[in-house]
């Protein structure tokens, strides 16, 4: 197989280098190009439909209610009347739990749903981490309470960049994982083609945090404009996921042809 450059992602020198790192196995038994080549074609298609997915437009709605909860008079009972289940402290757990139960599909991708659930929680896990001035009680039912300075286009913008890194890592991951498997068929094969992709985690972690700062151009005028005296509505929802995704998916064209 040799050193083959695969055209199908940021042609970024680190993303080269990973390219390289996950096609030094193998000898010849696969084709790297042919997984990453099945892993974008699946983005490009996906990416059109994600606006309009229920987990997503949950996720998202997710997001924005937190950071609008801060503008309320009583913030704990605000997002208790809006499908969340919090404590008086709004511990990180118990946003857990209540993004576990909000973000729910009965017609969507069971896969998406997941995704879409874990993106969220790294999102409020991250934002917690980095404000929380207390870091021994992050997990503590006591923790200082964060979430009521989160009532502006800068908090929502923060969480809602995690939210998209987090998605377009673990969307990549899992459909580099499925490709592979369909195209390999010999076990210890694929083993070495997945422990490769581990090994570079954090390269792609990192590359999909500086591709998901597309959506910060926008993301915190689009809050400042939609969630000023009122929950955006879902359509509302629909359109920031159209905006962000169009984004994303035209970069990921772009580079790929050169551009």
């Amino acid at each position: 197989m040799g050193h083959e450059r695969i055209g199908f992602l940021p042609q970024t020198k680190k993303w080269r280098m990973i390219v390289d790192s996950l096609s030094r196995f193998g000898d010849g038994e696969i084709s790297v190009t042919q997984i990453a080549n099945d892993t974008l074609n699946a983005i490009k298609t996906t990416y059109n439909k994600m606006p309009y997915d229920e987990s997503l437009i949950k996720a998202l709605s997710f997001i924005a209610t937190l950071s609008f909860s801060a503008k309320q008079a009583n913030q704990v009972d605000f997002l208790n009347s809006n499908g969340y289940s919090v404590d008086a402290n709004i511990s990180l757990f118990s946003l857990m739990a209540s993004a576990q139960n909000y973000i729910s599909t009965e017609h969507g991708s069971l896969e998406i749903n997941k995704l879409a659930k874990d993106s969220t929680m790294q999102a409020i896990i991250d934002y917690q981490q980095k404000h929380d001035s207390n870091q021994l009680a992050l997990f503590s039912e006591k923790s200082e309470n964060v979430w009521g300075d989160t009532g502006n286009g800068a908090a929502f913008c923060e969480m809602a960049r995690t939210f998209f890194s987090s998605f377009t890592e673990r969307q990549l991951k899992y459909y580099i994982e499925r490709a592979a498997a369909s195209s390999i068929d010999n076990y210890e094969t694929l083993k070495s083609f997945n422990q490769q992709l581990s090994e570079q985690s954090k390269a792609i972690a990192d590359h999909s945090f500086e591709i998901s700062k597309l959506t910060q151009s926008f993301a915190a005028g689009w809050f400042n404009k939609n969630a000023t005296d009122s929950l955006p509505s879902e359509k509302q929802i629909e359109g920031f996921l159209r905006m962000s995704f169009g984004k994303l998916r035209e970069e990921f064209r772009r580079e790929v042809d050169g551009q």
